[in-house]
């Protein structure tokens, strides 16, 4: 038998073989791909936290800081596929822009008329905001696991459920008026269509502080807003009045402490804030 013929004869031997190689193919199961988590960045610890609870295991949310001293930040940074920023100024926005990187971008601040304003993430109503618009652009980048995205963001709204109610409480009260030692609380009153009287603690006179202390006996200024920090001579002298007229005098730290989780830390200071417009509209 020559040579030819024998490569006749395998030839035909090996297409049984290469049907049975294809059925086995088709009819088996091919695992699916492994997931690579979707990698996030934020310079915001606040923001840290909600990434990491919508994200959960599919999501990978590393904490940089603004100019990004280190290697391990320069690298997560340049991989990052979502940036998750607090208003356009961030300087996070203006590192991507320098590197020419293409990753997604999500300002918190977006969701807000007043762009001259900081500290957006201290108002509880952008935080929940800011929840489902990132499971919403989670669900866009990684459609196959939009399930898990939205899953998350809706059983962390429904933990948090009473801050909503808390917020739309809020928002039930008329003709609010409270004065604040500082801007920090500025958006989230805003949102709130409170008004704030005397903008200027530090400017105020003597005249000034008559009226507001008429203004006080006559239970016409809800609440103050100040902070631990807010301890210039005006300052004190306006809590001090406020106190004097049982004013209700609500201190508010503007810094996260490291182990409080941000939605229980605004549900306090939302808390709060009823409070004190219940005890002032009850007389006591």
């Amino acid at each position: 038998m020559n040579r030819q013929a024998i490569y006749a004869i395998l030839t035909i031997l090996l297409i049984p073989l290469g049907l049975l190689w294809v059925f086995v193919y088709m009819t088996t199961d091919t695992p699916a791909p492994k997931h690579v988590p979707v990698k996030i960045v934020t310079d915001n610890v606040a923001y840290q936290q909600i990434a990491a609870s919508v994200a959960g295991k599919s999501g990978q949310v590393t904490l940089v800081s603004a100019n990004l001293p280190t290697k391990n930040q320069r690298q997560a940074f340049k991989s990052a596929e979502i940036i998750l920023t607090d208003s356009h100024q961030d300087q996070l926005l203006t590192q991507r822009n320098k590197q020419q990187l293409h990753s997604k971008i999500l300002v918190a601040s977006d969701v807000v008329n007043d762009q001259g304003a900081g500290n957006y993430w201290l108002s509880p109503e952008i935080m929940l905001r800011t929840i489902n618009r990132l499971s919403d652009l989670l669900s866009d980048f990684d459609p196959q696991n939009r399930d898990v995205y939205m899953h998350n963001s809706q059983k962390l709204l429904d933990n948090h459920q009473a801050l909503s109610n808390g917020i739309n409480t809020l928002k039930s009260k008329n003709n609010v008026q409270y004065i604040a030692t500082n801007n920090a609380q500025q958006i989230f009153m805003s949102q709130l269509n409170y008004r704030r009287v005397l903008p200027n603690v530090e400017t105020a006179d003597d005249k000034a502080f008559d009226q507001i202390s008429q203004d006080f006996k006559a239970k016409k200024i809800k609440f103050i807003l100040t902070a631990p920090q807010d301890q210039s001579q005006n300052d004190q002298r306006l809590v001090k009045l406020a106190k004097d007229a049982k004013i209700p005098v609500i201190t508010f730290n503007q810094v996260l402490p490291h182990d409080e989780n941000i939605l229980a830390w605004q549900f306090n200071f939302v808390t709060q804030i009823n409070n004190a417009i219940q005890t002032i509209e009850s007389g006591k």
